[in-house]
């Protein structure tokens, strides 16, 4: 008898966390309890590292090995062959802040408060902060959890994940589109990490700015190099760790580089990467849902895509660099390797310039592990979400008991090292709350064939959008009509769980047929 989908769902409970890690413990390390046979009795087993490597706005298909974009990745096709490829994983806010807070907590927007982007509004507008959006001190995210198990831990790049205080730092992106997006981060909201080389928001990608340990709020470092290249050095060097300079040489680390590109502005990248791509964006952005007879805001829409590959390739050059050190110095069989991303990007598909729509250019991100001698080489087709990253990384590094009963995401440790044992969830959910309102705005699913969005509005009639993506993969047609009963099944046996198990008070939960026919 298959467990029930409301089971696979909800948080590990403290009991079915300890059975989960003592059957899924990886072999280096003994179930908890008991010693491990390869240590002597009287030391510890190792505890592995953790690299995570995440650039933003780096959609699913811009892998060249997945054969949809005309990108160049050779070092992630090169990566993907030594791990482990979750092809169907999606963002399930694929917007920025939510992505991230779902990533750091492992729960959904509605529980972790963090549905919407963290920024200040100017006088006579509204921001996150209006409404507490960013990540909250007493939240007790994955970093907490390897601190309190020894690990020294670095966080270098973007963060945004805390909303601006007056008096606002002078920068790039404060203020820009009437809020504030940019600032430093206090060493008490930083969860964990005690190496910091980071910054808020700042999309100056030639010109980055980072506050570290030592610079105070009003003097941020000044950086003239493209930010993945920068922040690739100093990976290198964290890594290298000379003079024990950067991190604890006797204690395990977990490092995140969080690469800005290939956000936009499209245009800040290194003009060495602009000529290796020969072919205009007519000539590359070939997806049929593209839309090029729109206006679209300045600096965004299917032209700008010749830039966005060029970025994706250096994003990948970058990478590699990072990778070839690790191996070169000998940390590649002692270190969990994740990459991902925290949403993707339409670029005009859909007539959609970037993220935060169902569509699947959008939601569907990059999510590879490798852990060389543990992880075998594959593809998984697991309907992988954000907040399952953080119970599946405790559970890969065999701490799975010390997974928080706060947090609502899977471990799914036991199927990406085998392929087999986990029960799979058959759809992924999808949330787009407008601000101070979440009992409105789009909520949805994705299962292995359909993704459904219902729009509700105060005083609207209700907005379905069904595709169906085996028969339709580029999505370019709304059969939401006439496939009334495909709708309610979806509503009733996917949709209504999701909002159950995540606390979150959207409805409606089921949509008598005729209600279906007439708003439809």
């Amino acid at each position: 008898m298959s467990v029930s989908r409301r089971d696979i769902l909800k948080g590990l409970a403290a009991g079915g966390i300890a059975a989960t890690t003592a059957a899924c413990a990886p072999s280096y390390l003994a179930a908890p309890g008991t010693k491990s046979e390869s240590n002597d009795k009287s030391e510890s087993p190792k505890k592995p590292n953790l690299l995570i490597v995440f650039p933003d706005e780096f959609r699913a298909h811009s892998l060249q090995f997945m054969g949809q974009d005309p990108s160049v990745t050779p070092n992630l096709n090169r990566f993907a062959k030594e791990g482990v490829v979750l092809d169907q994983a999606v963002s399930n806010f694929p917007l920025c802040t939510p992505f991230r807070g779902m990533f750091m907590t492992g729960q959904y927007p509605y529980r972790n408060g963090i549905h919407g982007n963290c920024h200040t509004p100017e006088e006579g507008f509204f921001g996150g902060s209006d409404f507490g959006i960013e990540l909250k001190e007493d939240a007790v995210c994955w970093s907490d959890v390897l601190k309190e198990q020894g690990y020294s831990l670095g966080y270098l790049g973007k963060w945004h994940l805390d909303c601006p205080q007056a008096p606002f730092v002078p920068s790039y992106n404060n203020p820009m589109e009437n809020r504030y997006w940019n600032d430093w981060t206090p060493p008490h909201k930083r969860h964990g990490f005690d190496w910091w080389y980071s910054y808020g928001t700042y999309d100056l990608h030639m010109n980055p700015i980072y506050w570290t340990n030592e610079t105070p709020r009003e003097a941020p470092l000044k950086i003239a190099q493209w930010s993945p290249e920068h922040e690739a050095d100093m990976a290198i060097k964290y890594l290298r760790n000379e003079g024990n300079k950067f991190r604890d040489n006797d204690k395990p680390f977990a490092l995140v580089v969080s690469m800005n590109p290939p956000h936009s502005p499209y245009d800040q990248i290194p003009q060495k990467y602009l000529d290796r791509v020969t072919q205009t964006s007519e000539e590359l952005n070939t997806r049929p849902s593209v839309v090029w007879d729109k206006e679209y805001m300045d600096g965004y829409g299917p032209k700008y895509f010749r830039e966005y590959m060029a970025m994706i390739n250096g994003v990948d050059e970058q990478f590699g660099r990072i990778i070839d050190e690790l191996d070169r110095l000998g940390l590649d069989e002692d270190t969990l390797v994740v990459f991902f991303s925290d949403h993707g990007c339409c670029l005009g598909a859909h007539g959609e310039p970037t993220k935060n729509v169902i569509y699947d250019e959008a939601v569907r991100i990059p999510m590879m592990f490798r852990w060389k001698g543990k992880l075998q080489s594959r593809q998984d087709d697991l309907l992988f979400s954000a907040p399952d990253i953080y119970p599946t990384l405790l559970g890969l590094m065999g701490m799975g008991d010390a997974i928080p009963d706060t947090v609502e995401g899977t471990n799914f440790a036991k199927t990406i090292m085998t392929g087999e044992g986990d029960t799979r969830p058959t759809s992924q959910f999808y949330t787009k709350p407008p601000y101070g309102a979440v009992s409105y705005g789009v909520r949805g699913v994705r299962t292995d064939q359909y993704t459904l969005s219902i729009v509700r509005k105060v005083g609207k009639p209700l907005q379905f959008t069904l595709f169906d993506n085996v028969n339709d993969p580029y999505q370019m047609k709304n059969i939401a009509k006439g496939n009334e009963a495909i709708i309610q099944t979806l509503i009733t046996e996917e949709l209504a769980h999701w909002l159950e198990v995540t606390g979150d008070p959207w409805r409606p939960t089921e949509v008598p047929e005729s209600v279906l026919k007439a708003y439809t």
